[in-house]
């Protein structure tokens, strides 16, 4: 049972949360930065390359759920680094708790931080493009459930991933084999009906992709559910997803620091 150990698991949470005060600003000036190149440049300049004039809150419905994302080469940084000399994980791992419940402490803590990211795309993005965003169809209910559980999903892909790196001589693939070609084809330029008026084959491939369903439910939920996969599919398959790579990196990570 996990309640015995509530309370160790929440003081270290709360280590991990003043830490992340300690940085705050800094991520929330580099998300402003970000918010305002894209949405500016989507909403005001490219229009007149021919860019249709409603894809702003297709854009903004993918950069909600994104932000997210670009955290994950951060913090695998940081747990490779840790696990080379930092000597932090290897001291939790001797706590009076199943060694489990210390890489889920972190995941409870990467969601919190991409969560606390995310949830401020969109009102930035509003104040930015005004009438060009239309949320006459947004749906709070399942734009914070699809917001929350994308974040669970990267903090399990998180573990996963650093399952994956071998130490720091590895970390620059984290973004070119992992985060990048996941983003890009994973529908954050293009809806998924889209690809498959495109190519069918290439559309039922991309499903094996988790962020498809991170990006489409997205956009039912902030632009409604016409032209988008069915959004509780989306929920379901992240739901799968983020059990997988919990198990499998978890499994992994424990062979890779011979915790018990």
């Amino acid at each position: 049972m996990i309640r015995p150990y509530l309370p160790l698991m929440w003081k270290l949470l709360r280590t991990d949360l003043e830490i992340f005060t300690q940085t705050i600003w800094d991520k929330l000036i580099d998300l402003f930065i970000w918010i305002v190149t894209m949405v500016l440049v989507t909403t005001y300049l490219m229009p007149a390359f021919g860019l249709a004039a409603d894809y702003t809150g297709f854009l903004v419905a993918s950069l909600v759920v994104s932000a997210g994302l670009f955290e994950l080469y951060a913090s695998v940084t940081n747990l490779i680094s840790d696990f080379e000399g930092g000597d932090i994980t290897s001291y939790y791992l001797t706590l009076p708790m199943p060694s489990y419940l210390v890489f889920i402490e972190k995941m409870v803590y990467y969601t919190i931080n991409t969560a606390t990211m995310g949830i401020l795309v969109l009102p930035i993005s509003k104040l930015l493009a005004w009438n060009s965003l239309d949320l006459s169809k947004l749906s709070y209910g399942k734009f914070l459930l699809i917001l929350m559980l994308s974040n669970v999903f990267y903090a399990a892909f998180t573990l996963w991933v650093t399952s994956r790196v071998k130490g720091m001589e590895q970390i620059g693939s984290v973004w070119m084999r992992f985060v990048y070609p996941l983003w890009f084809l994973g529908g954050f330029q293009y809806s998924w009906k889209v690809l498959y008026l495109f190519s069918p084959m290439l559309a039922y491939i991309s499903l094996i992709n988790p962020m498809i369903y991170v990006m489409e439910g997205a956009r039912a939920a902030v632009l409604g559910q016409e032209g988008s996969l069915n959004y509780w599919v989306c929920v379901v398959m992240l739901f799968l997803f983020t059990i997988l790579c919990t198990w499998h990196g978890l499994k992994r990570l424990r062979k890779q620091l011979d915790y018990i």
